[in-house]
C-alpha cells in the first residue's frame, strides 16, 4: 500500500491549481523562505526580459507557509508529470517535511529552484525586483499579475510574508506614479518642417 503523497506549494500553486486533489491544507516547510530570486524566462517573462518569480532559499528557523494538496494515487504519475513540465524553468523536486495546520507531520514534495540554475537572479532590493516585475510579461501573462496573485492569496490564508509585501508595495507605488506622470505629460505641439 503506498503512502499519502502531499505537494507543497508556496509559489502559484496558492491560487492556481491544474491537478486533482483528495485534500488542502495549511502547512509550512521548516528552514526555507519565499523570495523573488527566480527568474521566469518560460511563462512570466522571455528570454530577453526575464520576469521573477518565487523560490525557497534556505533560512534557518524560519517557516514559510503555504498550502499542501493530497494527492490521489489514481492520478499521481500524471500530475508529477505535468507538474515536473510546469516547473521546468530551472525547478527541480525537493522531498520535504511539511507541518500541516492540523499539527501533523508528513512527508511532501515540493519544487524548489537552487542557485546553480541558469535562471536563478538572486536578491535585490524590493524596489529592483518589483521594477522588473513590472516591465516583464510571459505566455502565461504579466509579472505584475503573478505578484498580486501571490498577495492576495497569502492574505487569503491569513498569511504574513514581508518579502512579498514590500514588492508588491514598491510595485503598487511605482504603477501609481507611472500612471500620474503619464497622465501629467504636456501637450506636443505639431510642428512642421
Amino acid at each position: 500500500m503506498r503512502k499519502d503523497v502531499w505537494i507543497f506549494g508556496y509559489g502559484s500553486l496558492l491560487w492556481k491549481v491544474d491537478f486533482p486533489y483528495i485534500d488542502k491544507k495549511r502547512a509550512y516547510v521548516l528552514g526555507w523562505s519565499r523570495r523573488f530570486y527566480q527568474g521566469s524566462t518560460d511563462h512570466r517573462g522571455i528570454p530577453e526580459s526575464p520576469g521573477r518569480v518565487v523560490t525557497l532559499i534556505h533560512s534557518q528557523n524560519h517557516r514559510c507557509w503555504g498550502l499542501a494538496y493530497r494527492l490521489p494515487e489514481e492520478t499521481l504519475e500524471c500530475t508529477l508529470s505535468a507538474l515536473d513540465y510546469r516547473e521546468r524553468g530551472g525547478y527541480q523536486r525537493l522531498e520535504v517535511e511539511l507541518f500541516l495546520d492540523s499539527g501533523k507531520k508528513v512527508s511532501g514534495i515540493t519544487y524548489f529552484a537552487d542557485t546553480t540554475n541558469a535562471n536563478f537572479l538572486g536578491g535585490a532590493d524590493p524596489a529592483e525586483i518589483a521594477s522588473q516585475i513590472l516591465s516583464s510579461r510571459g505566455p502565461s501573462g504579466d509579472n505584475l499579475e503573478y505578484l498580486l496573485s501571490l498577495e492576495k492569496a497569502l492574505k487569503t490564508l491569513g498569511i504574513r510574508d514581508p518579502h512579498i509585501q514590500d514588492i508588491a508595495d514598491a510595485a503598487r507605488t511605482m504603477r501609481t506614479h507611472q500612471t500620474s506622470s503619464a497622465t501629467t505629460l504636456p501637450k506636443t505641439s505639431h510642428l512642421t518642417s
